[in-house]
């Protein structure tokens, strides 16, 4: 049984010019049945604190449902302390954060300095890892993450990817 999961969907918006901008937000078509995400995020200011991530995790079922999580963590506390990745909230962007970390320019702590880019750069899903986490049915899913400072949103990332056995259609 071979099963893929293929993006549908990403968007990147960044509500505050000033503060950073996004210069690559797209998808890249590996074969018919397979893609991978690239996305690439400039500061434009130094940022030494009060990072605050969300991420929130939906399932489409008669539009989009909340599925599972929907989390928020200090970003630069999770960056620089290993006891908070113990928490419940750090256990989950520890396991997403295992997922990016290969596909990063580099490791990162706090604080992100002006002209820091960070880069994800062909990401592809690997779904026998997330399996082995997370046991899903076939479907479309999406992620969302958002970016506050100081409780001010700056950015969101999100995206769909569909999940299906191919070979079964």
């Amino acid at each position: 049984m071979q099963v893929e999961a293929k993006f549908k969907s990403l968007n990147c918006v960044s509500f505050d010019k000033d503060y950073a901008e996004f210069y690559i937000c797209k998808i890249n078509a590996i074969n018919r049945y397979k893609n991978s995400i690239s996305v690439g995020y400039r500061n434009k200011q130094t940022i030494g604190s009060h990072l605050m991530v969300r991420m929130e995790l939906f399932k489409r079922a008669n539009g989009w449902r909340p599925f599972l999580y929907n989390v928020t963590l200090n970003l630069c506390d999770f960056l620089d302390n290993v006891k908070n990745k113990n928490t419940p909230n750090g256990v989950l962007f520890s396991l997403a954060f295992s997922y990016f970390s290969q596909y990063l320019n580099k490791p990162w702590t706090c604080p992100f300095y002006a002209n820091d880019t960070v880069e994800v750069l062909n990401f592809v899903c690997d779904l026998k890892r997330l399996r082995s986490r997370f046991p899903i049915e076939n479907g479309e899913y999406a992620a969302q993450f958002s970016l506050y400072h100081k409780k001010i949103l700056k950015y969101t990332l999100n995206g769909s990817l569909e999940y299906h056995n191919y070979r079964e259609h």
